[in-house]
């Protein structure tokens, strides 16, 4: 755990914002490509980039005050300290995907070839960004004994790096869509749908192995919740991408 980058004075820039700015500059750059090979105008590419980073980061944050209200409640000033870390991705995911829906209808353009664009280029920058969560020591496992166990110098006993887990799968993750973006034309939102449902999952699966989140009266966390969510709208779109598609061949 290394969570300082540089500190000049009192002035301090950790790793944790290093890496979620070097994620999202890989992102958008290939965003960027997919979106001239699509034939978007520069302009609209800018006005997308800004717009969804910004909502995005926006989202996280509040999304991320939400599920630890708690802390937040006796702590209110820790709401505008980004640099220390705070942004849950689900929330990214949610506002973004408002704001592109109802961008994509003002600018008239395909909301569907829009989503299916950007997914390809998502997951390496949240695999990159989560490196950022393992040297801050957010977001960290519960305690194990298992060989990847981790010692963070603020926990007593070591503990699974779930922030190396989810950063692995993305990558894999990563190269499944650039494979189905092969496979699909953008426009179908097969590409959009599968990220959905392989984000969801990961988020699902591995969030079982944390040991900083608080469970709700249900018995699951509140980022499961949402993961389960994000899975169902997913999956809804694919099975009416089917019977659709069913329908026309028949």
């Amino acid at each position: 755990m290394h969570p300082v980058f540089i500190k000049i004075g009192s002035f301090v820039i950790y790793w944790y914002g290093v890496f979620v700015a070097i994620g999202v500059f890989v992102s958008v750059s290939l965003f960027q490509k997919e979106c001239l090979k699509e034939g978007y105008n520069e302009k609209l590419i800018s006005q997308i980039i800004f717009w969804t980073i910004l909502i995005g980061i926006i989202g996280a944050r509040v999304l991320h005050i939400f599920v630890n209200i708690n802390y937040y409640f006796f702590h209110p000033l820790e709401i505008f300290k980004l640099r220390n870390g705070g942004l849950a991705v689900e929330g990214a995911i949610l506002f973004s995907l408002i704001f592109l829906i109802l961008f994509s209808k003002f600018k008239n353009i395909s909301t569907i070839k829009l989503l299916d664009t950007i997914s390809v280029s998502v997951p390496i920058g949240q695999a990159i960004g989560r490196i950022g969560c393992f040297l801050n020591g957010c977001c960290y496992g519960k305690e194990t004994n298992f060989f990847l166990g981790i010692k963070f110098p603020f926990l007593a006993k070591k503990v699974h790096p779930t922030q190396l887990y989810y950063s692995f799968l993305y990558i894999i993750l990563f190269f499944l869509l650039k494979k189905l973006s092969q496979k699909f034309k953008k426009g179908e939102g097969l590409i959009f749908s599968s990220y959905l449902i392989g984000f969801s999952l990961i988020r699902y699966f591995v969030d079982f192995l944390r040991g900083d989140l608080k469970k709700t009266s249900l018995g699951f966390y509140p980022t499961q919740i949402i993961a389960v969510i994000i899975f169902i709208i997913g999956g809804i779109y694919i099975i009416l991408k089917t019977i659709k598609t069913q329908k026309t061949n028949g």
